[in-house]
């Protein structure tokens, strides 16, 4: 496969180095995709379990309503449960989110150096290409350059 220069490259080579670059770097993406989604299901979670938090206080607010006094203790319970099921609902939120974006920190920390690998293999492989091309082409030209001179010097 000609690659500029008059250089040829194996095709079959090549092609592999390329289709070994297209699977490390989808990898990345799915593993990124899937913090996002456990983050999305975490706070999902935690509101399903805030609303229930909140149901129940409901309920026990209404099963309470019976007289006066029973009434304001449960209406302070029930500002209490609705208090501590918002900040526990808050906490469980803040708390995915920052696991969410610590995974996808160091899937794109993992991505990136996966890239930089793949560069380095790809400039390696490269650099010796060159290196032996040079050789090829160096050879070449003494193979010229004794066919152009007269014979018997």
């Amino acid at each position: 496969m000609p690659v500029g220069g008059g250089v040829l490259v194996d095709r079959k080579h090549m092609l592999d180095l390329i289709d070994q670059l297209r699977i490390a770097i989808p990898a990345n993406i799915r593993q990124a995709r899937e913090v996002l989604q456990r983050r999305d299901q975490a706070l999902a979670e935690a509101e399903r379990e805030a609303a229930r938090i909140v149901e129940s206080a409901q309920r026990e607010l209404d099963r309470r309503l019976g007289d006066t006094a029973v009434v304001r203790q449960a209406e302070e319970r029930a500002r209490q449960f609705s208090q501590a099921a918002e900040e526990q609902a808050r906490q469980t939120l803040r708390d995915a989110e920052a696991q969410a974006a610590s995974r996808l920190a160091a899937a794109s920390d993992q991505a990136r150096l996966q890239q930089e690998d793949a560069d380095r293999y790809a400039l390696a492989l490269l650099n010796r290409l060159d290196t032996q091309m040079t050789a090829f082409l160096n050879s070449v030209r003494q193979g010229i350059q004794s066919l152009q001179e007269p014979p018997g010097r």
